[in-house]
């Protein structure tokens, strides 16, 4: 009977040790993609720079995507629909851009950060010369006492862009006994200084008013960038959020931020 019981006990053992090792390999923990090298020492008097500059030099490759590390392609970026609401006492109009592709984004300049390891806060600053905007839009309202309504395809053209990353994050231990990244809270500031709106078909394709019409609205185009602003900003916050979230999943914190 002791026989049995010890048989049994170390079956049991090693089927539960044995599903531990099988949970544990399942748990991924690559190395940074070999475009980003080593990861930045995270005892590095010069810790930022170093985000900087191992950031700048991947930027152009990262949004072609990469699906070993669930990247998807971010030029162009495909947008499902944006939405302008914008009601002044000069312009009143509801305005959807839907299959929104957004280009540029390959031309980003990483330009600050500023990483703090102890309190586990983080922030990026970009720039960007000039993004644009494609896709089908419709829109409907009045702009001063003219009625507006049109469909059609649509160019954005947003200048002078710059945006800030900031998130705070947390450390959680997995199965493999290793430390990942967990994003606990984000946010990204957005502004431009400049934005040029083409809008094709206004009023059925009447040439002359929706000249004038395009004239009018970029003459104004800093109070539509306060409702568009927010739009763009939402968009570039879930890229940062899901690309940083993808890479922190598959790998390790130790792999991002070494120690010395």
């Amino acid at each position: 009977m002791l026989c049995k019981i010890t048989t049994l006990s170390l079956f049991l053992a090693y089927f539960f040790y044995d599903s531990k090792l099988a949970k544990c390999s399942k748990i991924p923990a690559l190395s940074l993609p070999t475009y980003i090298g080593k990861g930045c020492l995270r005892d590095d008097p010069s810790l930022n720079e170093c985000v900087v500059r191992k950031g700048s030099a991947v930027i152009s490759r990262i949004v072609q995507g990469d699906p070993k590390y669930r990247i998807p392609k971010l030029d162009p970026l495909i947008i499902p629909e944006m939405t302008i609401q914008q009601g002044t006492k000069q312009v009143g109009l509801t305005m959807r851009c839907k299959n929104c592709e957004l280009h540029g984004l390959k031309n980003t300049k990483f330009v600050k950060a500023n990483v703090d390891e102890k309190k586990k806060h983080v922030i990026w600053n970009f720039e960007l010369d000039r993004c644009m905007f494609l896709g089908l839009y419709s829109v409907e309202g009045q702009v001063l006492i003219l009625p507006i309504k049109g469909d059609g395809n649509a160019n954005i053209t947003v200048t002078g862009v710059t945006f800030s990353y900031e998130y705070d994050y947390k450390l959680e231990k997995k199965a493999n006994n290793r430390d990942y990244t967990v994003i606990t809270k984000s946010d990204l500031r957005f502004n431009a200084t400049g934005m040029v709106l083409k809008l094709e078909n206004l009023f059925n394709g009447d040439k002359l008013l929706g000249d004038n019409m395009n004239l009018f609205l970029n003459e104004n185009w800093k109070d539509l960038l306060k409702e568009f602003g927010p739009t763009i900003g939402n968009a570039l916050g879930t890229v940062m959020k899901n690309t940083l979230g993808s890479v922190s999943e598959l790998v390790p914190y130790d792999f991002i931020f070494p120690t010395s």
